[in-house]
C-alpha cells in the first residue's frame, strides 16, 4: 500500500491507537458553570469539584508555515507583473497622446481639404476650364486622402485605448489576486 496520510491513519485505527484518543475523558460535568465543555485535566474540572480554576495556558508561538516563502514569492511575482503592466500602459499612453495630436492635425487638414474641394468644385462648375477641373479633382483627392488618414488614426487610437484599458484591468486583477493570498 502506498505510504500516504490515509494509509497511516487506517493502520493506526486498526492497531487501536485511535480508539484510546477517540473519547476525551476531561469532560466537565453538566451541572457546573462550564458544564458540557471539555476541560484541560483528567477527571473533570477542578472548579466543578470545589477547587479554584487554573489560569488558561497560552498557546506557543506558531512557526511559520512552510509554504509562506512560496506564497510571498508568488505575491511578489504577481505584484511585479502588475507593475510591468502599468509601466507598459504608461508607455502606450505616451504613444496615445502623440496619436491624438496627429488626429487633431489630420482633422484640421481634412476640414481644410474639404473646403478647398468644395470651392474648387463650384469654380469648375461655374467655368468648366480644364485647369479648374484638374484643380477640383486634385482637391477632391487631397480631401479623400486626409479623410482616410483621419479614419486610420481613429482606429489606431481606439486600439491603443483598448490595450491600455486591458493592461490596467489586468494589473488591478493581479494586485487583487496577490492581496487575496
Amino acid at each position: 500500500m502506498a505510504e500516504t496520510w490515509a494509509s497511516r491513519w487506517a493502520q493506526s485505527w486498526a492497531s487501536g491507537a485511535a480508539d484510546a484518543s477517540r473519547f476525551n475523558m476531561t469532560h466537565v460535568p453538566a451541572g457546573s458553570a462550564t458544564g458540557g465543555q471539555f476541560g484541560t485535566s483528567g477527571g473533570g474540572s477542578s472548579a466543578a469539584k470545589g477547587g479554584t480554576k487554573t489560569a488558561p495556558k497560552t498557546a506557543p508561538a506558531k512557526a511559520a508555515h512552510p509554504a509562506t516563502a512560496a506564497i510571498q514569492a508568488r505575491q511578489a511575482h504577481l505584484r511585479a507583473q502588475a507593475a510591468a503592466d502599468r509601466a507598459q500602459a504608461r508607455k502606450l499612453e505616451g504613444q496615445l497622446h502623440a496619436l491624438l495630436a496627429q488626429q487633431a492635425h489630420a482633422h484640421a487638414a481634412a476640414v481644410k481639404a474639404a473646403a478647398a474641394a468644395k470651392a474648387a468644385h463650384h469654380a469648375a462648375a461655374a467655368k468648366p476650364v480644364s485647369a479648374k477641373v484638374a484643380a477640383a479633382r486634385k482637391a477632391a483627392a487631397a480631401h479623400r486622402k486626409a479623410r482616410g488618414h483621419h479614419a486610420t488614426l481613429k482606429q489606431r487610437i481606439a486600439g491603443l485605448q483598448h490595450q491600455i484599458g486591458t493592461l490596467l484591468a489586468q494589473a488591478k486583477q493581479l494586485d487583487a489576486q496577490a492581496a487575496a493570498m
